[in-house]
């Protein structure tokens, strides 16, 4: 009897053991709602302090150079250079899922997203007039084409079937067609697209059907007005 009694007590014992080893080594960091794994964050994450080192060297090597630039184009007016550019959240969910529909009805597979820094022209024909002047920024989808990595729209052919082509397809055409003009003359809005335009429009025509453009711009951008940011002093 005491031997059996011995032998439960040896029983219970490994049990509590084993039970909390698989306690402290079964479970995971995070899981979502859904059961998914949660991996962590991305390697290019990168510190709250490099964050500010780079606002700080763009402060002093773009923004300040920037200002005074503008300030001597227009002496009528304090000009204030662009910071920061934000899309709520739902915004860019819905564009991700956007981009990924298309893509996957073109039979094509994202690679990439392009973050493409630009400028709103001084004359306000292109986006919010407020912005005239400011920089900006827009994204494109990119995918593979024989082996290169390429920005790309959706082309619909008259039987609604989709085909990914590279936008530097439409735009060494258009540029073509402006040099073949030769009388020396610069177009008026976006260079090489005429009054189609390929970044402006979310559908345009070309090639004889109707293209869908993926470009993602019209973010709100802080200057104008100006104001304090996350990394200002």
């Amino acid at each position: 009897m005491g031997t059996l009694h011995k032998n439960f007590r040896r029983f219970l014992l490994l049990s509590v053991i084993i039970s909390g080893l698989m306690a402290c080594e079964g479970i995971p960091d995070k899981t979502d709602d859904d059961g998914t794994d949660y991996d962590g964050p991305p390697k290019q994450i990168i510190s709250v302090q490099d964050a500010k080192t780079m606002y700080d060297s763009y402060t002093e090597r773009r923004a300040t150079i920037i200002k005074e630039f503008e300030e001597v184009e227009d002496t009528t007016q304090k000009f204030y250079p662009t910071r920061y550019g934000q899309y709520d959240y739902e915004t860019m969910k819905h564009y991700m899922d956007f981009i990924e529909t298309e893509a996957k009805l073109a039979k094509v597979d994202i690679k990439g997203l392009r973050f493409y820094f630009s400028n709103y022209p001084a004359d306000g024909s292109v986006g919010n007039e407020k912005y005239a002047r400011h920089n900006s920024f827009f994204l494109l989808p990119t995918a593979d084409f024989n082996g290169k990595e390429l920005g790309f729209f959706i082309r619909v052919d008259g039987d609604g079937n989709r085909t990914a082509v590279p936008v530097e397809d439409v735009v060494k055409r258009d540029n073509g067609k402006q040099r073949k003009k030769g009388n020396g003359t610069k177009q008026q809005g976006t260079p090489g697209f005429g009054s189609n335009m390929l970044l402006l429009n979310p559908v345009f025509q070309g090639g004889g059907g109707e293209d869908i453009s993926l470009v993602l711009n019209d973010a709100t951008m802080i200057p104008p007005p100006h104001e304090e940011d996350d990394f200002s002093n």
